[in-house]
């Protein structure tokens, strides 16, 4: 089973045909102000508006509210990656009144993360394991210590992410046994800004078949 690949942090049309063209199955959509990678919600309905359809998008917010979430819908999004402080009991209501998939991000630092990634098992659709940052929430660049992972048992398929390049894509994937791989600053040349050229050898990079 080949492995499911996210381009996250995408702001242009180019860049989301450059993914789906390399075989990405999501391109992400960020929607919190204190990234480099913000994009405004008119900007992201032009990119969905003329999107492939065999590329899907997906939100990644951060302890977004209602208001956001169905200013989200209304633009043609049904994946939500929640990077924030959101508790089980909100992803269940989300999901439940929307009928909505939702990728919930984990920074990873010590065992006591896997501790709190249980509690989100089987209450969504993907969990997404990155490097701990308070302020960044993802997209730092970093990888985290993959062992951490070695032992962990999951119902709910997960996707590794963080510091992630076409250089140890491959490795992360058989290391993690992750159903999926998430990559941002990885495939750009500059703060924010995609490159098709990374873009086409992370997913060349990936494309191996797993047991």
């Amino acid at each position: 089973m080949k492995p499911l690949i996210k381009i996250c942090g995408i702001k242009s049309l180019r860049h989301v045909i450059a993914a789906k063209d390399n075989g990405a199955f999501w391109y992400g959509l960020v929607f919190f102000k204190n990234s480099p990678r913000n994009i405004r919600i008119q900007e992201a309905k032009n990119i969905i508006k003329n999107a492939p359809d065999s590329i899907l998008p997906v939100a990644v917010t951060v302890n977004p509210n209602i208001m956001l979430i169905e200013k989200l819908l209304n633009i043609g999004i049904k994946n939500f990656q929640l990077h924030g402080n959101e508790t089980v009991e909100y992803c269940l209501f989300l999901r439940n009144k929307y009928d909505i998939n939702i990728f919930k991000g984990i920074g990873i630092e010590s065992e006591i993360d896997i501790v709190k990634a249980k509690k989100y098992d089987k209450v969504v659709n993907w969990i997404i394991f990155d490097k701990k940052d308070n302020f960044l929430h993802g997209g730092t660049g970093k990888t985290f210590d993959w062992n951490i992972l070695n032992q962990a048992k999951f119902e709910t398929d997960f996707l590794i992410s963080g510091g992630l390049t076409h250089n140890n894509a491959s490795e992360a994937l058989t290391f993690t046994n992750a159903r999926g791989i998430d990559v941002s600053s990885g495939v750009e040349k500059k703060l924010g800004q995609k490159c098709e050229e990374l873009i086409s050898k992370f997913c060349n990079s990936v494309k191996i078949s797993k047991g």
